[in-house]
């Protein structure tokens, strides 16, 4: 085993709030120049982006499919899956549970599925940055129903994050583990959140132009950077581990 360093919460350019400049080809360049082993693609209720991502990088780096869902109680979560079928496969049920707003892209950004050439493939017509008709639980067990995992997303944050929206944790062991915001320190999430003691804690970019891809990552303790490695370090099985790496300067 070894330590793999990932950024775990990219957005391309099918979020509407991410840059034009944010395609799988420059995500990759990015991600390369970062020295990042593995990251992943995680656009709002989508992740169709990703698998032009994991072509392009060949394996340098590792590339997991992902998608950022946002719950019918507006928490984001992280979810993370081991081929392009499973993720795809949600991301058709979750769009039958967007509502139905036209996505303007004078008032919101561009939702561009883009390929391995540079080439628009399509444009989604539906917002994908809005709540899906499913309550957080429902999503956890849709994500892991298709052999997924689900990590809370910047759980301290405004908006978005699980603690900082609902204030506590549901009942029982999920989540197994966390993200927090990149420009939080491990000392000031304690501080505020004394219940995140004890869970796995990761830190990502959660870039949105080229330039933040790498800004902020999380070191894993793995035998390979793969869903099911992941999933054993979240859980600390036979050795695997997670080091969040050091906070970001805040935007701004």
């Amino acid at each position: 085993m070894r330590w793999f360093r990932a950024d775990l919460h990219i957005h391309s350019v099918l979020s509407p709030c991410a840059s034009l400049a944010m395609s799988p080809r420059r995500i990759v360049a990015e991600a390369r120049r970062a020295g990042l082993d593995l990251i992943a693609v995680c656009d709002h209720n989508a992740g169709e982006n990703g698998r032009y991502v994991r072509r392009l990088a060949g394996g340098t780096p590792a590339v997991l499919m992902g998608m950022e869902i946002q719950t019918e109680e507006e928490v984001e979560l992280l979810a993370y899956f081991a081929d392009e079928e499973s993720c795809i496969l949600l991301q058709e049920e979750l769009y039958q549970y967007l509502p139905d707003i036209p996505c303007r892209p004078d008032l919101f950004g561009d939702q561009l599925v883009v390929n391995a050439e540079d080439e628009i493939v399509r444009q989604v017509p539906h917002l994908l940055l809005a709540p899906v008709a499913l309550p957080l639980a429902e999503v956890v067990r849709r994500v892991e129903l298709v052999g997924g995992l689900a990590i809370p997303a910047h759980v301290d944050r405004v908006p978005g994050g699980l603690l900082a929206v609902l204030g506590l944790f549901p009942e029982g062991e999920w989540p197994w583990a966390v993200e927090i915001a990149p420009w939080t320190s491990l000392a000031a999430a304690w501080a505020a959140w004394p219940a995140l003691r004890g869970r796995p804690i990761f830190r990502a970019s959660d870039a949105h132009i080229p330039e933040e891809i790498g800004r902020a990552w999380t070191e894993l303790l793995l035998a390979e950077p793969s869903l099911a490695e992941l999933r054993a370090a979240v859980r600390g099985e036979e050795g695997r581990a997670v080091r969040p790496g050091p906070e970001a300067k805040e935007d701004g």
